[in-house]
């Protein structure tokens, strides 16, 4: 795949502290273990100028200003651009209909009442691009998340509100910079209240897991590089419910693309009424997966017992499991922890297939394949 060459892979560690800072040396050339250790202040900094930039967007006249006390959400991604969203939605508690929307086309319910936030860390994503175009022919006014591009474009030249965030890197490195706009507009649309208290937490909260989950803390105390240890040459299939449903699908991507590796992921109770039986009948793939549940203590009674009973069935086909924990209090704080940790397992299990975590050459090949071809 070009742009994913690295050096030679290395032999599988015989404990988790072989993950130190010559490893990530000599295979990170794209410095993402930099873009996850800054990922608390992508949160307090990025909160910071989304509300400075917001302060008064929904108060002006005109087509170009969003709604104030709108009668939905929804917001435009792909990919990196749309987990921040899909973070703060599971976050937030809106009392109205809310979605994400990956894809070309928007739901029939999105008109001008409707808070619309397009995302789009390059500016350039075209499936973003179409959506934001629908919905300023419905008399909806986007507000609009990137770094540049044609959608930086488009909302200078229509007068629409922008939050201009830091370029140069992949979009899944930026995920604070991409979710804390929507954290900020739905506060200053009237939806929330102020979240200042929650991004706080979670940020510090985000510190200390720095120093829990960096190349300098070795042993099993280390619980990302534990795990990447244990992911290692195994089929990853993470579970999520209730709150952590967007972890899982974060975790699912950060290995897919910083591990080059496949993941699946899942959320309860909905696995239960299908995936259970997919274990069922090929033994040598339940021996070379690992199912990861990511848990919330706070959750409902019946995900948790769910949770239990379906990790019990699993192992009983031979199926691994491990159980990951959030932590924190507010729901922001206890979502980013996890997300925290997905980052630094796939990180380290980047480097145990020998490769930068950073390119992903794959989906640019795809991505200009596509381009040259009819509608490109």
């Amino acid at each position: 795949m070009a742009g994913d060459a690295g050096a030679t892979p290395l032999d599988e560690p015989a404990t988790a502290a072989d993950f130190g800072p010559g490893v990530v040396a000599e295979f990170d050339a794209g410095d993402m273990l930099g873009a996850i250790a800054g990922l608390p202040r992508q949160l307090t900094a990025g909160y910071a100028v989304a509300r400075e930039r917001l302060a008064g967007a929904f108060e002006g006249a005109g087509s170009a200003a969003p709604p104030a006390r709108p009668t939905g959400v929804a917001v435009f991604g792909m990919g990196g651009s749309a987990i921040g969203a899909d973070l703060i939605l599971a976050a937030t508690s809106l009392g109205v209909p809310s979605a994400v929307v990956r894809g070309y086309d928007i739901p029939a319910w999105i008109g001008p009442q409707t808070l619309v936030i397009a995302a789009s860390y390059s500016g350039e994503t075209e499936e973003t691009l179409a959506c934001t175009a629908l919905a300023l022919e419905r008399g909806c006014a986007p507000l609009c998340v990137a770094s540049g591009g044609a959608l930086a474009t488009l909302a200078s030249e229509r007068g629409l509100p922008l939050v201009t965030i830091p370029g140069g890197g992949q979009p899944r490195a930026s995920v604070g910079y991409l979710a804390m706009p929507i954290l900020a507009a739905l506060s200053a649309a009237g939806l929330t209240p102020p979240a200042d208290a929650d991004v706080a937490e979670a940020a510090e909260l985000l510190r200390a897991g720095n120093s829990e989950c960096g190349p300098d803390a070795s042993g099993p105390a280390n619980e990302a590089k534990a795990l990447a240890a244990r992911l290692h040459k195994r089929q990853a299939v993470v579970y999520g419910a209730g709150l952590t449903v967007p972890a899982a699908r974060r975790w699912k991507g950060q290995i897919n693309e910083n591990a080059k590796a496949p993941a699946f992921w899942n959320e309860l109770p909905e696995l239960n009424h299908n995936e259970l039986m997919g274990w069922t009948s090929l033994p040598h793939v339940a021996a070379a997966s690992l199912a990861v549940f990511l848990e919330d203590a706070q959750s409902d009674e019946r995900l948790r017992r769910r949770a239990a009973l379906t990790a019990g069935e699993l192992e009983a086909l031979g199926v691994e499991c491990a159980h990951v924990a959030a932590r924190g209090t507010s729901r922001l704080a206890r979502l980013f922890s996890l997300v925290q940790l997905g980052d630094y397992a796939s990180f380290y299990l980047a480097l145990l297939y020998g490769v930068d975590p950073t390119p992903v050459g794959a989906i640019q090949d795809f991505k200009a394949k596509l381009a040259g071809g009819a509608g490109g």
